[in-house]
Parts: structure tokens; sequence; C-alpha cells
């Protein structure tokens, strides 16, 4: 692509076409909409700022996959050309983004890392993306993903291994590792991912931003995945990565809301959190826990995180856990995982699959063997789980009833070096010296998202070497904002988004 506007990118990223571009490769969506609206930037200049970016550190991190930066100024224009006239689209106007590539974007492939679907071309756009579009974003390119979405790392045959800005041996996350790539670097104001086992969680945690993973039906999911899917499919939802709390809130007003054909007849109105200060928030802590032990440093960042919390004043309940069978919720979480996602197996794979699930011990409750059960269950069994369901819900309510939010870890440990030998469910964690199935870590991600809370991953600290570690905030149904706000509080208080070296 040839653009005059950005000829001199190449070679000297401060040589930005507009004056004050540098200032904008890592600013927030905060930021951005107040200079925008003081006409102190442009849109074409915000854009300028993520290409910079994009030209300087996607050779090396492979974190955009798909762009079209043509486009991209144009539509900038178009929306500069709105804001002198006075018109704004909504609460995005004029914002640079990338999207998740499993996220339907019309004439651009959504493949999910298969290269099957290399022709699968969307014919329109996924709601998520028509919504950004609405409210005045302009879309820069899609972010990378694992095959299918079924890793912790992103990295496929169609668009090749995405690397983590803070060490380039190791990974971003899974399975929107592309997307917190770009936001942590600088490509893109914000990104949307989608979370059914820590997919927006763990690439938050693993690159030092903020994300938030919506309560479970809050996000429509049409136009995601392949050609099939519903827009409330079980456990996954959709949520925003960006580098503020603030941006979080921002984002989750464009996209949240009831499906197009519900929305005549229903409203959401989230309740807000009216906490001005740490000092208001009753804070429950769960640094670690015996079915999915997490690594020292990990367990320390969220340690020292509540004893921070403890000095500023704030009420702090070590401990904190709902009250409910922490291994069996993770198997009933693993069961309902896999048969979620089944559909993406092929017939030959979905036979295999029942034939191992036929071959497993009844009593085995390992993920090797889980996850066939569960893609081959019958619809009767699946609907035996609901009642264990709704069990670990009441427990979750009950542990709301003490607290105003739960602080734990988003996975086992800090980013890992990249590992592309085997399936999944077949390497392992150095955890605290000993090898932890990869898998384990699931129980973060299930804990909380088989009852559909939400969660907000912040910033709470680093390691020895450096590696970023998040917290995640969870939070009862339907106050995600709450989540959000504490993370803004937290930030506040110190617990930001920092650059990559």
């Amino acid at each position: 692509m040839t653009n005059p506007i950005v000829d001199s990118l190449d070679n000297d990223i401060a040589s930005w076409h507009s004056p004050g571009a540098p200032q904008w490769h890592y600013a927030t969506v905060t930021a951005a909409r107040a200079a925008l609206r003081r006409r102190e930037v442009t849109s074409e200049a915000l854009v300028a700022a993520c290409e910079g970016a994009w030209r300087q550190s996607n050779p090396k991190l492979n974190a955009v996959v798909v762009s079209d930066f043509e486009q991209a100024y144009a539509v900038a224009n178009q929306r500069d050309t709105e804001l002198r006239a006075g018109r704004v689209r909504g609460p995005l106007h004029g914002i640079p983004f990338t999207i998740k590539e499993s996220f339907d974007v019309k004439g651009w492939p959504t493949t999910v890392g298969d290269p099957a679907f290399i022709d699968n071309i969307a014919e329109q756009h996924a709601s998520v993306v028509q919504r950004l579009m609405d409210a005045g974003a302009i879309l820069l390119g899609k972010t990378n993903v694992p095959i299918y979405l079924r890793d912790w790392q992103s990295y496929n045959d169609v668009y090749g291994t995405t690397r983590n800005p803070h060490d380039l041996r190791r990974t971003p996350g899974g399975s929107s590792g592309g997307s917190a790539a770009a936001v942590a670097t600088g490509m893109a104001f914000f990104d949307v991912g989608s979370d059914i086992g820590s997919s927006i969680r763990n690439p938050a945690h693993y690159c030092g931003i903020f994300s938030h993973k919506s309560t479970h039906g809050l996000v429509p999911l049409d136009g995601h995945g392949l050609p099939g899917g519903v827009a409330f499919p079980d456990i996954n939802v959709a949520g925003p990565l960006a580098r503020s709390a603030a941006d979080l809130d921002i984002v989750l007003s464009a996209i949240a809301g009831p499906s197009a054909e519900a929305a005549c007849a229903v409203r959401f109105e989230l309740p807000r959190c009216q906490a001005t200060d740490l000092r208001q928030i009753r804070f429950g802590i769960l640094s670690n826990h015996p079915v999915a032990d997490v690594d020292a440093e990990v367990e320390q960042a969220i340690v020292h995180l509540g004893q921070d919390l403890e000095r500023r004043g704030a009420q702090v309940l070590w401990n904190a856990r709902p009250s409910l069978d922490a291994a069996e919720l993770m198997r009933v979480y693993t069961l309902m995982l896999r048969a979620s996602t089944c559909g993406y197996l092929g017939d030959d794979a979905f036979e295999a699959a029942v034939a191992a699930a036929g071959q497993a011990p009844a009593d085995d409750m390992g993920y090797a063997s889980l996850q066939y059960v569960g893609a081959a269950m019958r619809h009767r069994d699946w609907l035996r789980l609901q009642p264990l369901r709704e069990r670990f819900a009441a427990a979750w309510r009950e542990l709301f009833e003490r607290v105003d939010v739960l602080l734990c870890p988003v996975a086992a440990t800090p980013a890992f070096v990249l590992n592309e030998e085997g399936a999944p469910w077949q390497r392992t964690l150095d955890v605290n010296g000993r090898a932890q199935p990869l898998t384990t870590q699931l129980f973060w991600a299930g804990h909380s998202g088989l009852c559909g809370l939400p969660s907000t991953v912040a910033p709470a600290g680093r390691t020895a070497q450096g590696l970023p570690v998040g917290v995640q905030i969870v939070a009862p149904l339907y106050h995600d904002l709450r989540s959000i706000h504490v993370a803004r509080l937290l930030e506040a208080a110190g617990y930001a988004f920092a650059p990559p070296a």
C-alpha cells in the first residue's frame, strides 16, 4: 500500500505526519476522544500513529494479520469532516481499532486459523463490528488467533505465530493473543475479543493491559466464528481489551445490548458503582487454590495488592471463595466447555471424540478424558448438569453478600515460552518447580465463567524478569461496571498500563 501521509514512517517513527502524533502511540481512548473534540488531533493522525506502531512492531510480533490502512485513512478523513461539521456518530467517533480474526468483517476472511476456511469471506459484519462502526470507530485490521480459538497461544497455519511484546520468546496468550499484543504496542487503541476459557483475560494478563469479560448474554456473538454460530452460545462472551479501565467502559457501552431482533423490546441499563475511593469497596482476596496452584510470583502479586489495599484502608477478606466443590465445578465446566465448542469438530474428529468418550473411565476427572466426554455428550446429560451450575451460581451470590468484588489470579503463571508441540492438553507449565498440565489453569477461567460472571483484568505487578502479572476482578452478574470501576480505582492508585520495554 502507498500512502504519502505515512511515507516517512518506514525509518523514523518520530517523524509521523502530525506534529503531535508520537504522543498518541500509547494514548487511551479517553484521551484521544477529548483531544478530537478540542481539535488538538485528527482521526487521520490517530490512524497514522497506529500505523507507525504497526510498521515498527508488527514484523516482530505478527499481531495484526489482516489490515487495510488505505480504507482506514478514507474513513478517518470522513470522521474528521463530520466532526468539523459538528456531527458525532457515537462514543468512539474517530478512534482506530482492531478486531479479533474470529469476528466477521464484510469482504474479509474469517478463518479461525484453519487453512480450509481461507476463502470464507464474510458477507456482512458481525454485530460487534457493526456496533463499533456505528459508534464512529475506524477499523484497521484483524488480529491473530489459534486454530479454532482453542489454545493459550496464538498461532496457526494461515497466519503464523504471534509473540509477546514484553519478551519475543513468549506467548501473548490466546485466543485473543493478537488483540492484546496489538493494544499493548499501540497498533490499535482497543480491540474486542471473545472469551470462553480466559481468551480475553489471559492475553491481558500476559501483555500487561486491561480487559473485560462481560456478563454472559450482554454482548451478542452472531457473526463470530465459523458460519452457523448463534448469537449467545453457552459460556462464550465478547469483551474489550484496552490500555485503561475507562476505555473498557466506553467500548463496552458501544457493543453491549440485546440482539437486533430483541432491541425493540429489551433494554440493558447496567448498574453503576458509585464508590469514589478504594476504602468504599469490600474486597475478597483469593490468591491461590489447591485445585489449580499458581506460581509464587503470581500469588505474591495478588497478596501484595491485597496488603496495599489494607494499607489504604480498604476492607479486605482474605481467602474469600464461594462455598462450592471447586473440583466438581472444574469437572462440570470442562464438560460444558467442550460441549459448547464441539461444533468446530469435523465429522471424523467428532466420531473420534465419541469413540474416545466411550473408552474413558467413568471416574476419570482428567481433562484428557473429559474433553471427549463433553464433546460427545447427549443433550439429556447436558441438561442434567444445569442444576449443578445453578448451585454454583447460588454460592457466588452468597459470596457477593459479603464482598463487592473478588480479586484472584488470571492464570497459573506469567506469559510462558512459546511451545507449539502437540495439543494444548498434552503440554505442561512449570509452576513452582513442578510440571502442571497446561489445562489446569482452565480453573481460573471457569471458576466464575461457568456462571456467566463478569471479570475485569487490570495490571497488578511485574515478576523479577519484568513480565506483567494481572489481577482478575470478578463481580456479580450484570455488575460489569462495578468490576471495571474497581479497575479504574486501582489504576488511579498506580496499577496502570506500562508500555513494553
